[in-house]
């Protein structure tokens, strides 16, 4: 009779655990973005499954939360060309153009994540809701970037420093702050890169305005560390005096930026 049972037990046993992975909740992942942001991203509200669902998604800063609009949706999946892939399109209606598609593929030394170039959009007005500092500055304008193609090897896959990692460009336009009776106090730029040899790196630089910006950083003992000065042109210091003030160390008509 023992034996009799077994071969249904198992197969309740198998049948059990491909049903938790099949419909796992979408919540797991809401877990696991929590845990790997230390609680500075979260979803919420979520629906659907770990493979294909949505939430809200969270931002938190020192005394706010930031509430993405539209929050994300995913849906993973499989294709076959140009070669087999795992697939996750992620939608961001806040911000990116078009369903973001990223792929896992196996190529002949490895394993590698890709994905295509993307662009992103947003308005700086939101960080308010993140709390201090942002809520003090109160920046209006908007920010462009655009992702060039990711290229990501895992485990053995061969590398390529001149084409791995994660770059960016940035582009804020007609940034303002509600500090300061200059508006706009100029247009910058932002460039990033994060490869898989390094960790992430950042310039800013100014494309026009009466606030000059400029400034890089990158990833030292285990932290991320940015240096930089704000300065402002002659005819406009007096009215910006009070933003060099909030922004860093006074030296003249500078303010020293630095984070970490």
């Amino acid at each position: 009779m023992a034996k009799g049972w077994r071969v249904p037990l198992v197969a309740a046993a198998l049948g059990a655990g491909v049903g938790s992975v099949v419909f796992a909740p979408a919540r797991w992942w809401a877990v696991v973005v929590d845990h790997t942001t230390q609680g500075r991203v979260q979803l919420q509200y979520t629906q659907g499954t770990v493979w294909r669902g949505r939430a809200d998604v969270i931002l938190t800063g020192d005394g706010g939360v930031l509430r993405l609009p539209g929050g994300l949706a995913w849906d993973w999946g499989w294709t076959a060309t140009p070669r087999p892939a795992v697939t996750v399109t992620l939608t961001l209606p806040c911000c990116a153009t078009s369903p973001w598609v990223w792929r896992l593929t196996r190529s002949d030394t490895g394993w590698m994540v890709t994905t295509d170039a993307q662009r992103l959009t947003a308005d700086l007005a939101w960080l308010s809701a993140l709390g201090s500092p942002w809520n003090t500055l109160g920046l209006q304008g908007t920010v462009a970037v655009e992702v060039a193609p990711v290229r990501w090897p895992l485990g053995t896959a061969t590398a390529d420093p001149a084409n791995d990692g994660l770059r960016w460009t940035a582009r804020v336009t007609d940034l303002s702050s509600t500090v300061a009776t200059v508006r706009p106090l100029g247009s910058y730029r932002l460039e990033g890169a994060w490869t898989p040899a390094g960790g992430p790196t950042l310039t800013l630089s100014t494309l026009s305005g009466d606030l000059r910006l400029e400034g890089s950083g990158g990833w030292e003992r285990g932290r991320f560390r940015f240096q930089g000065l704000a300065q402002a042109t002659p005819q406009r210091l007096e009215a910006l005096s009070n933003l060099l003030n909030l922004l860093g160390r006074r030296d003249g008509d500078r303010a020293h930026l630095k984070i970490g």
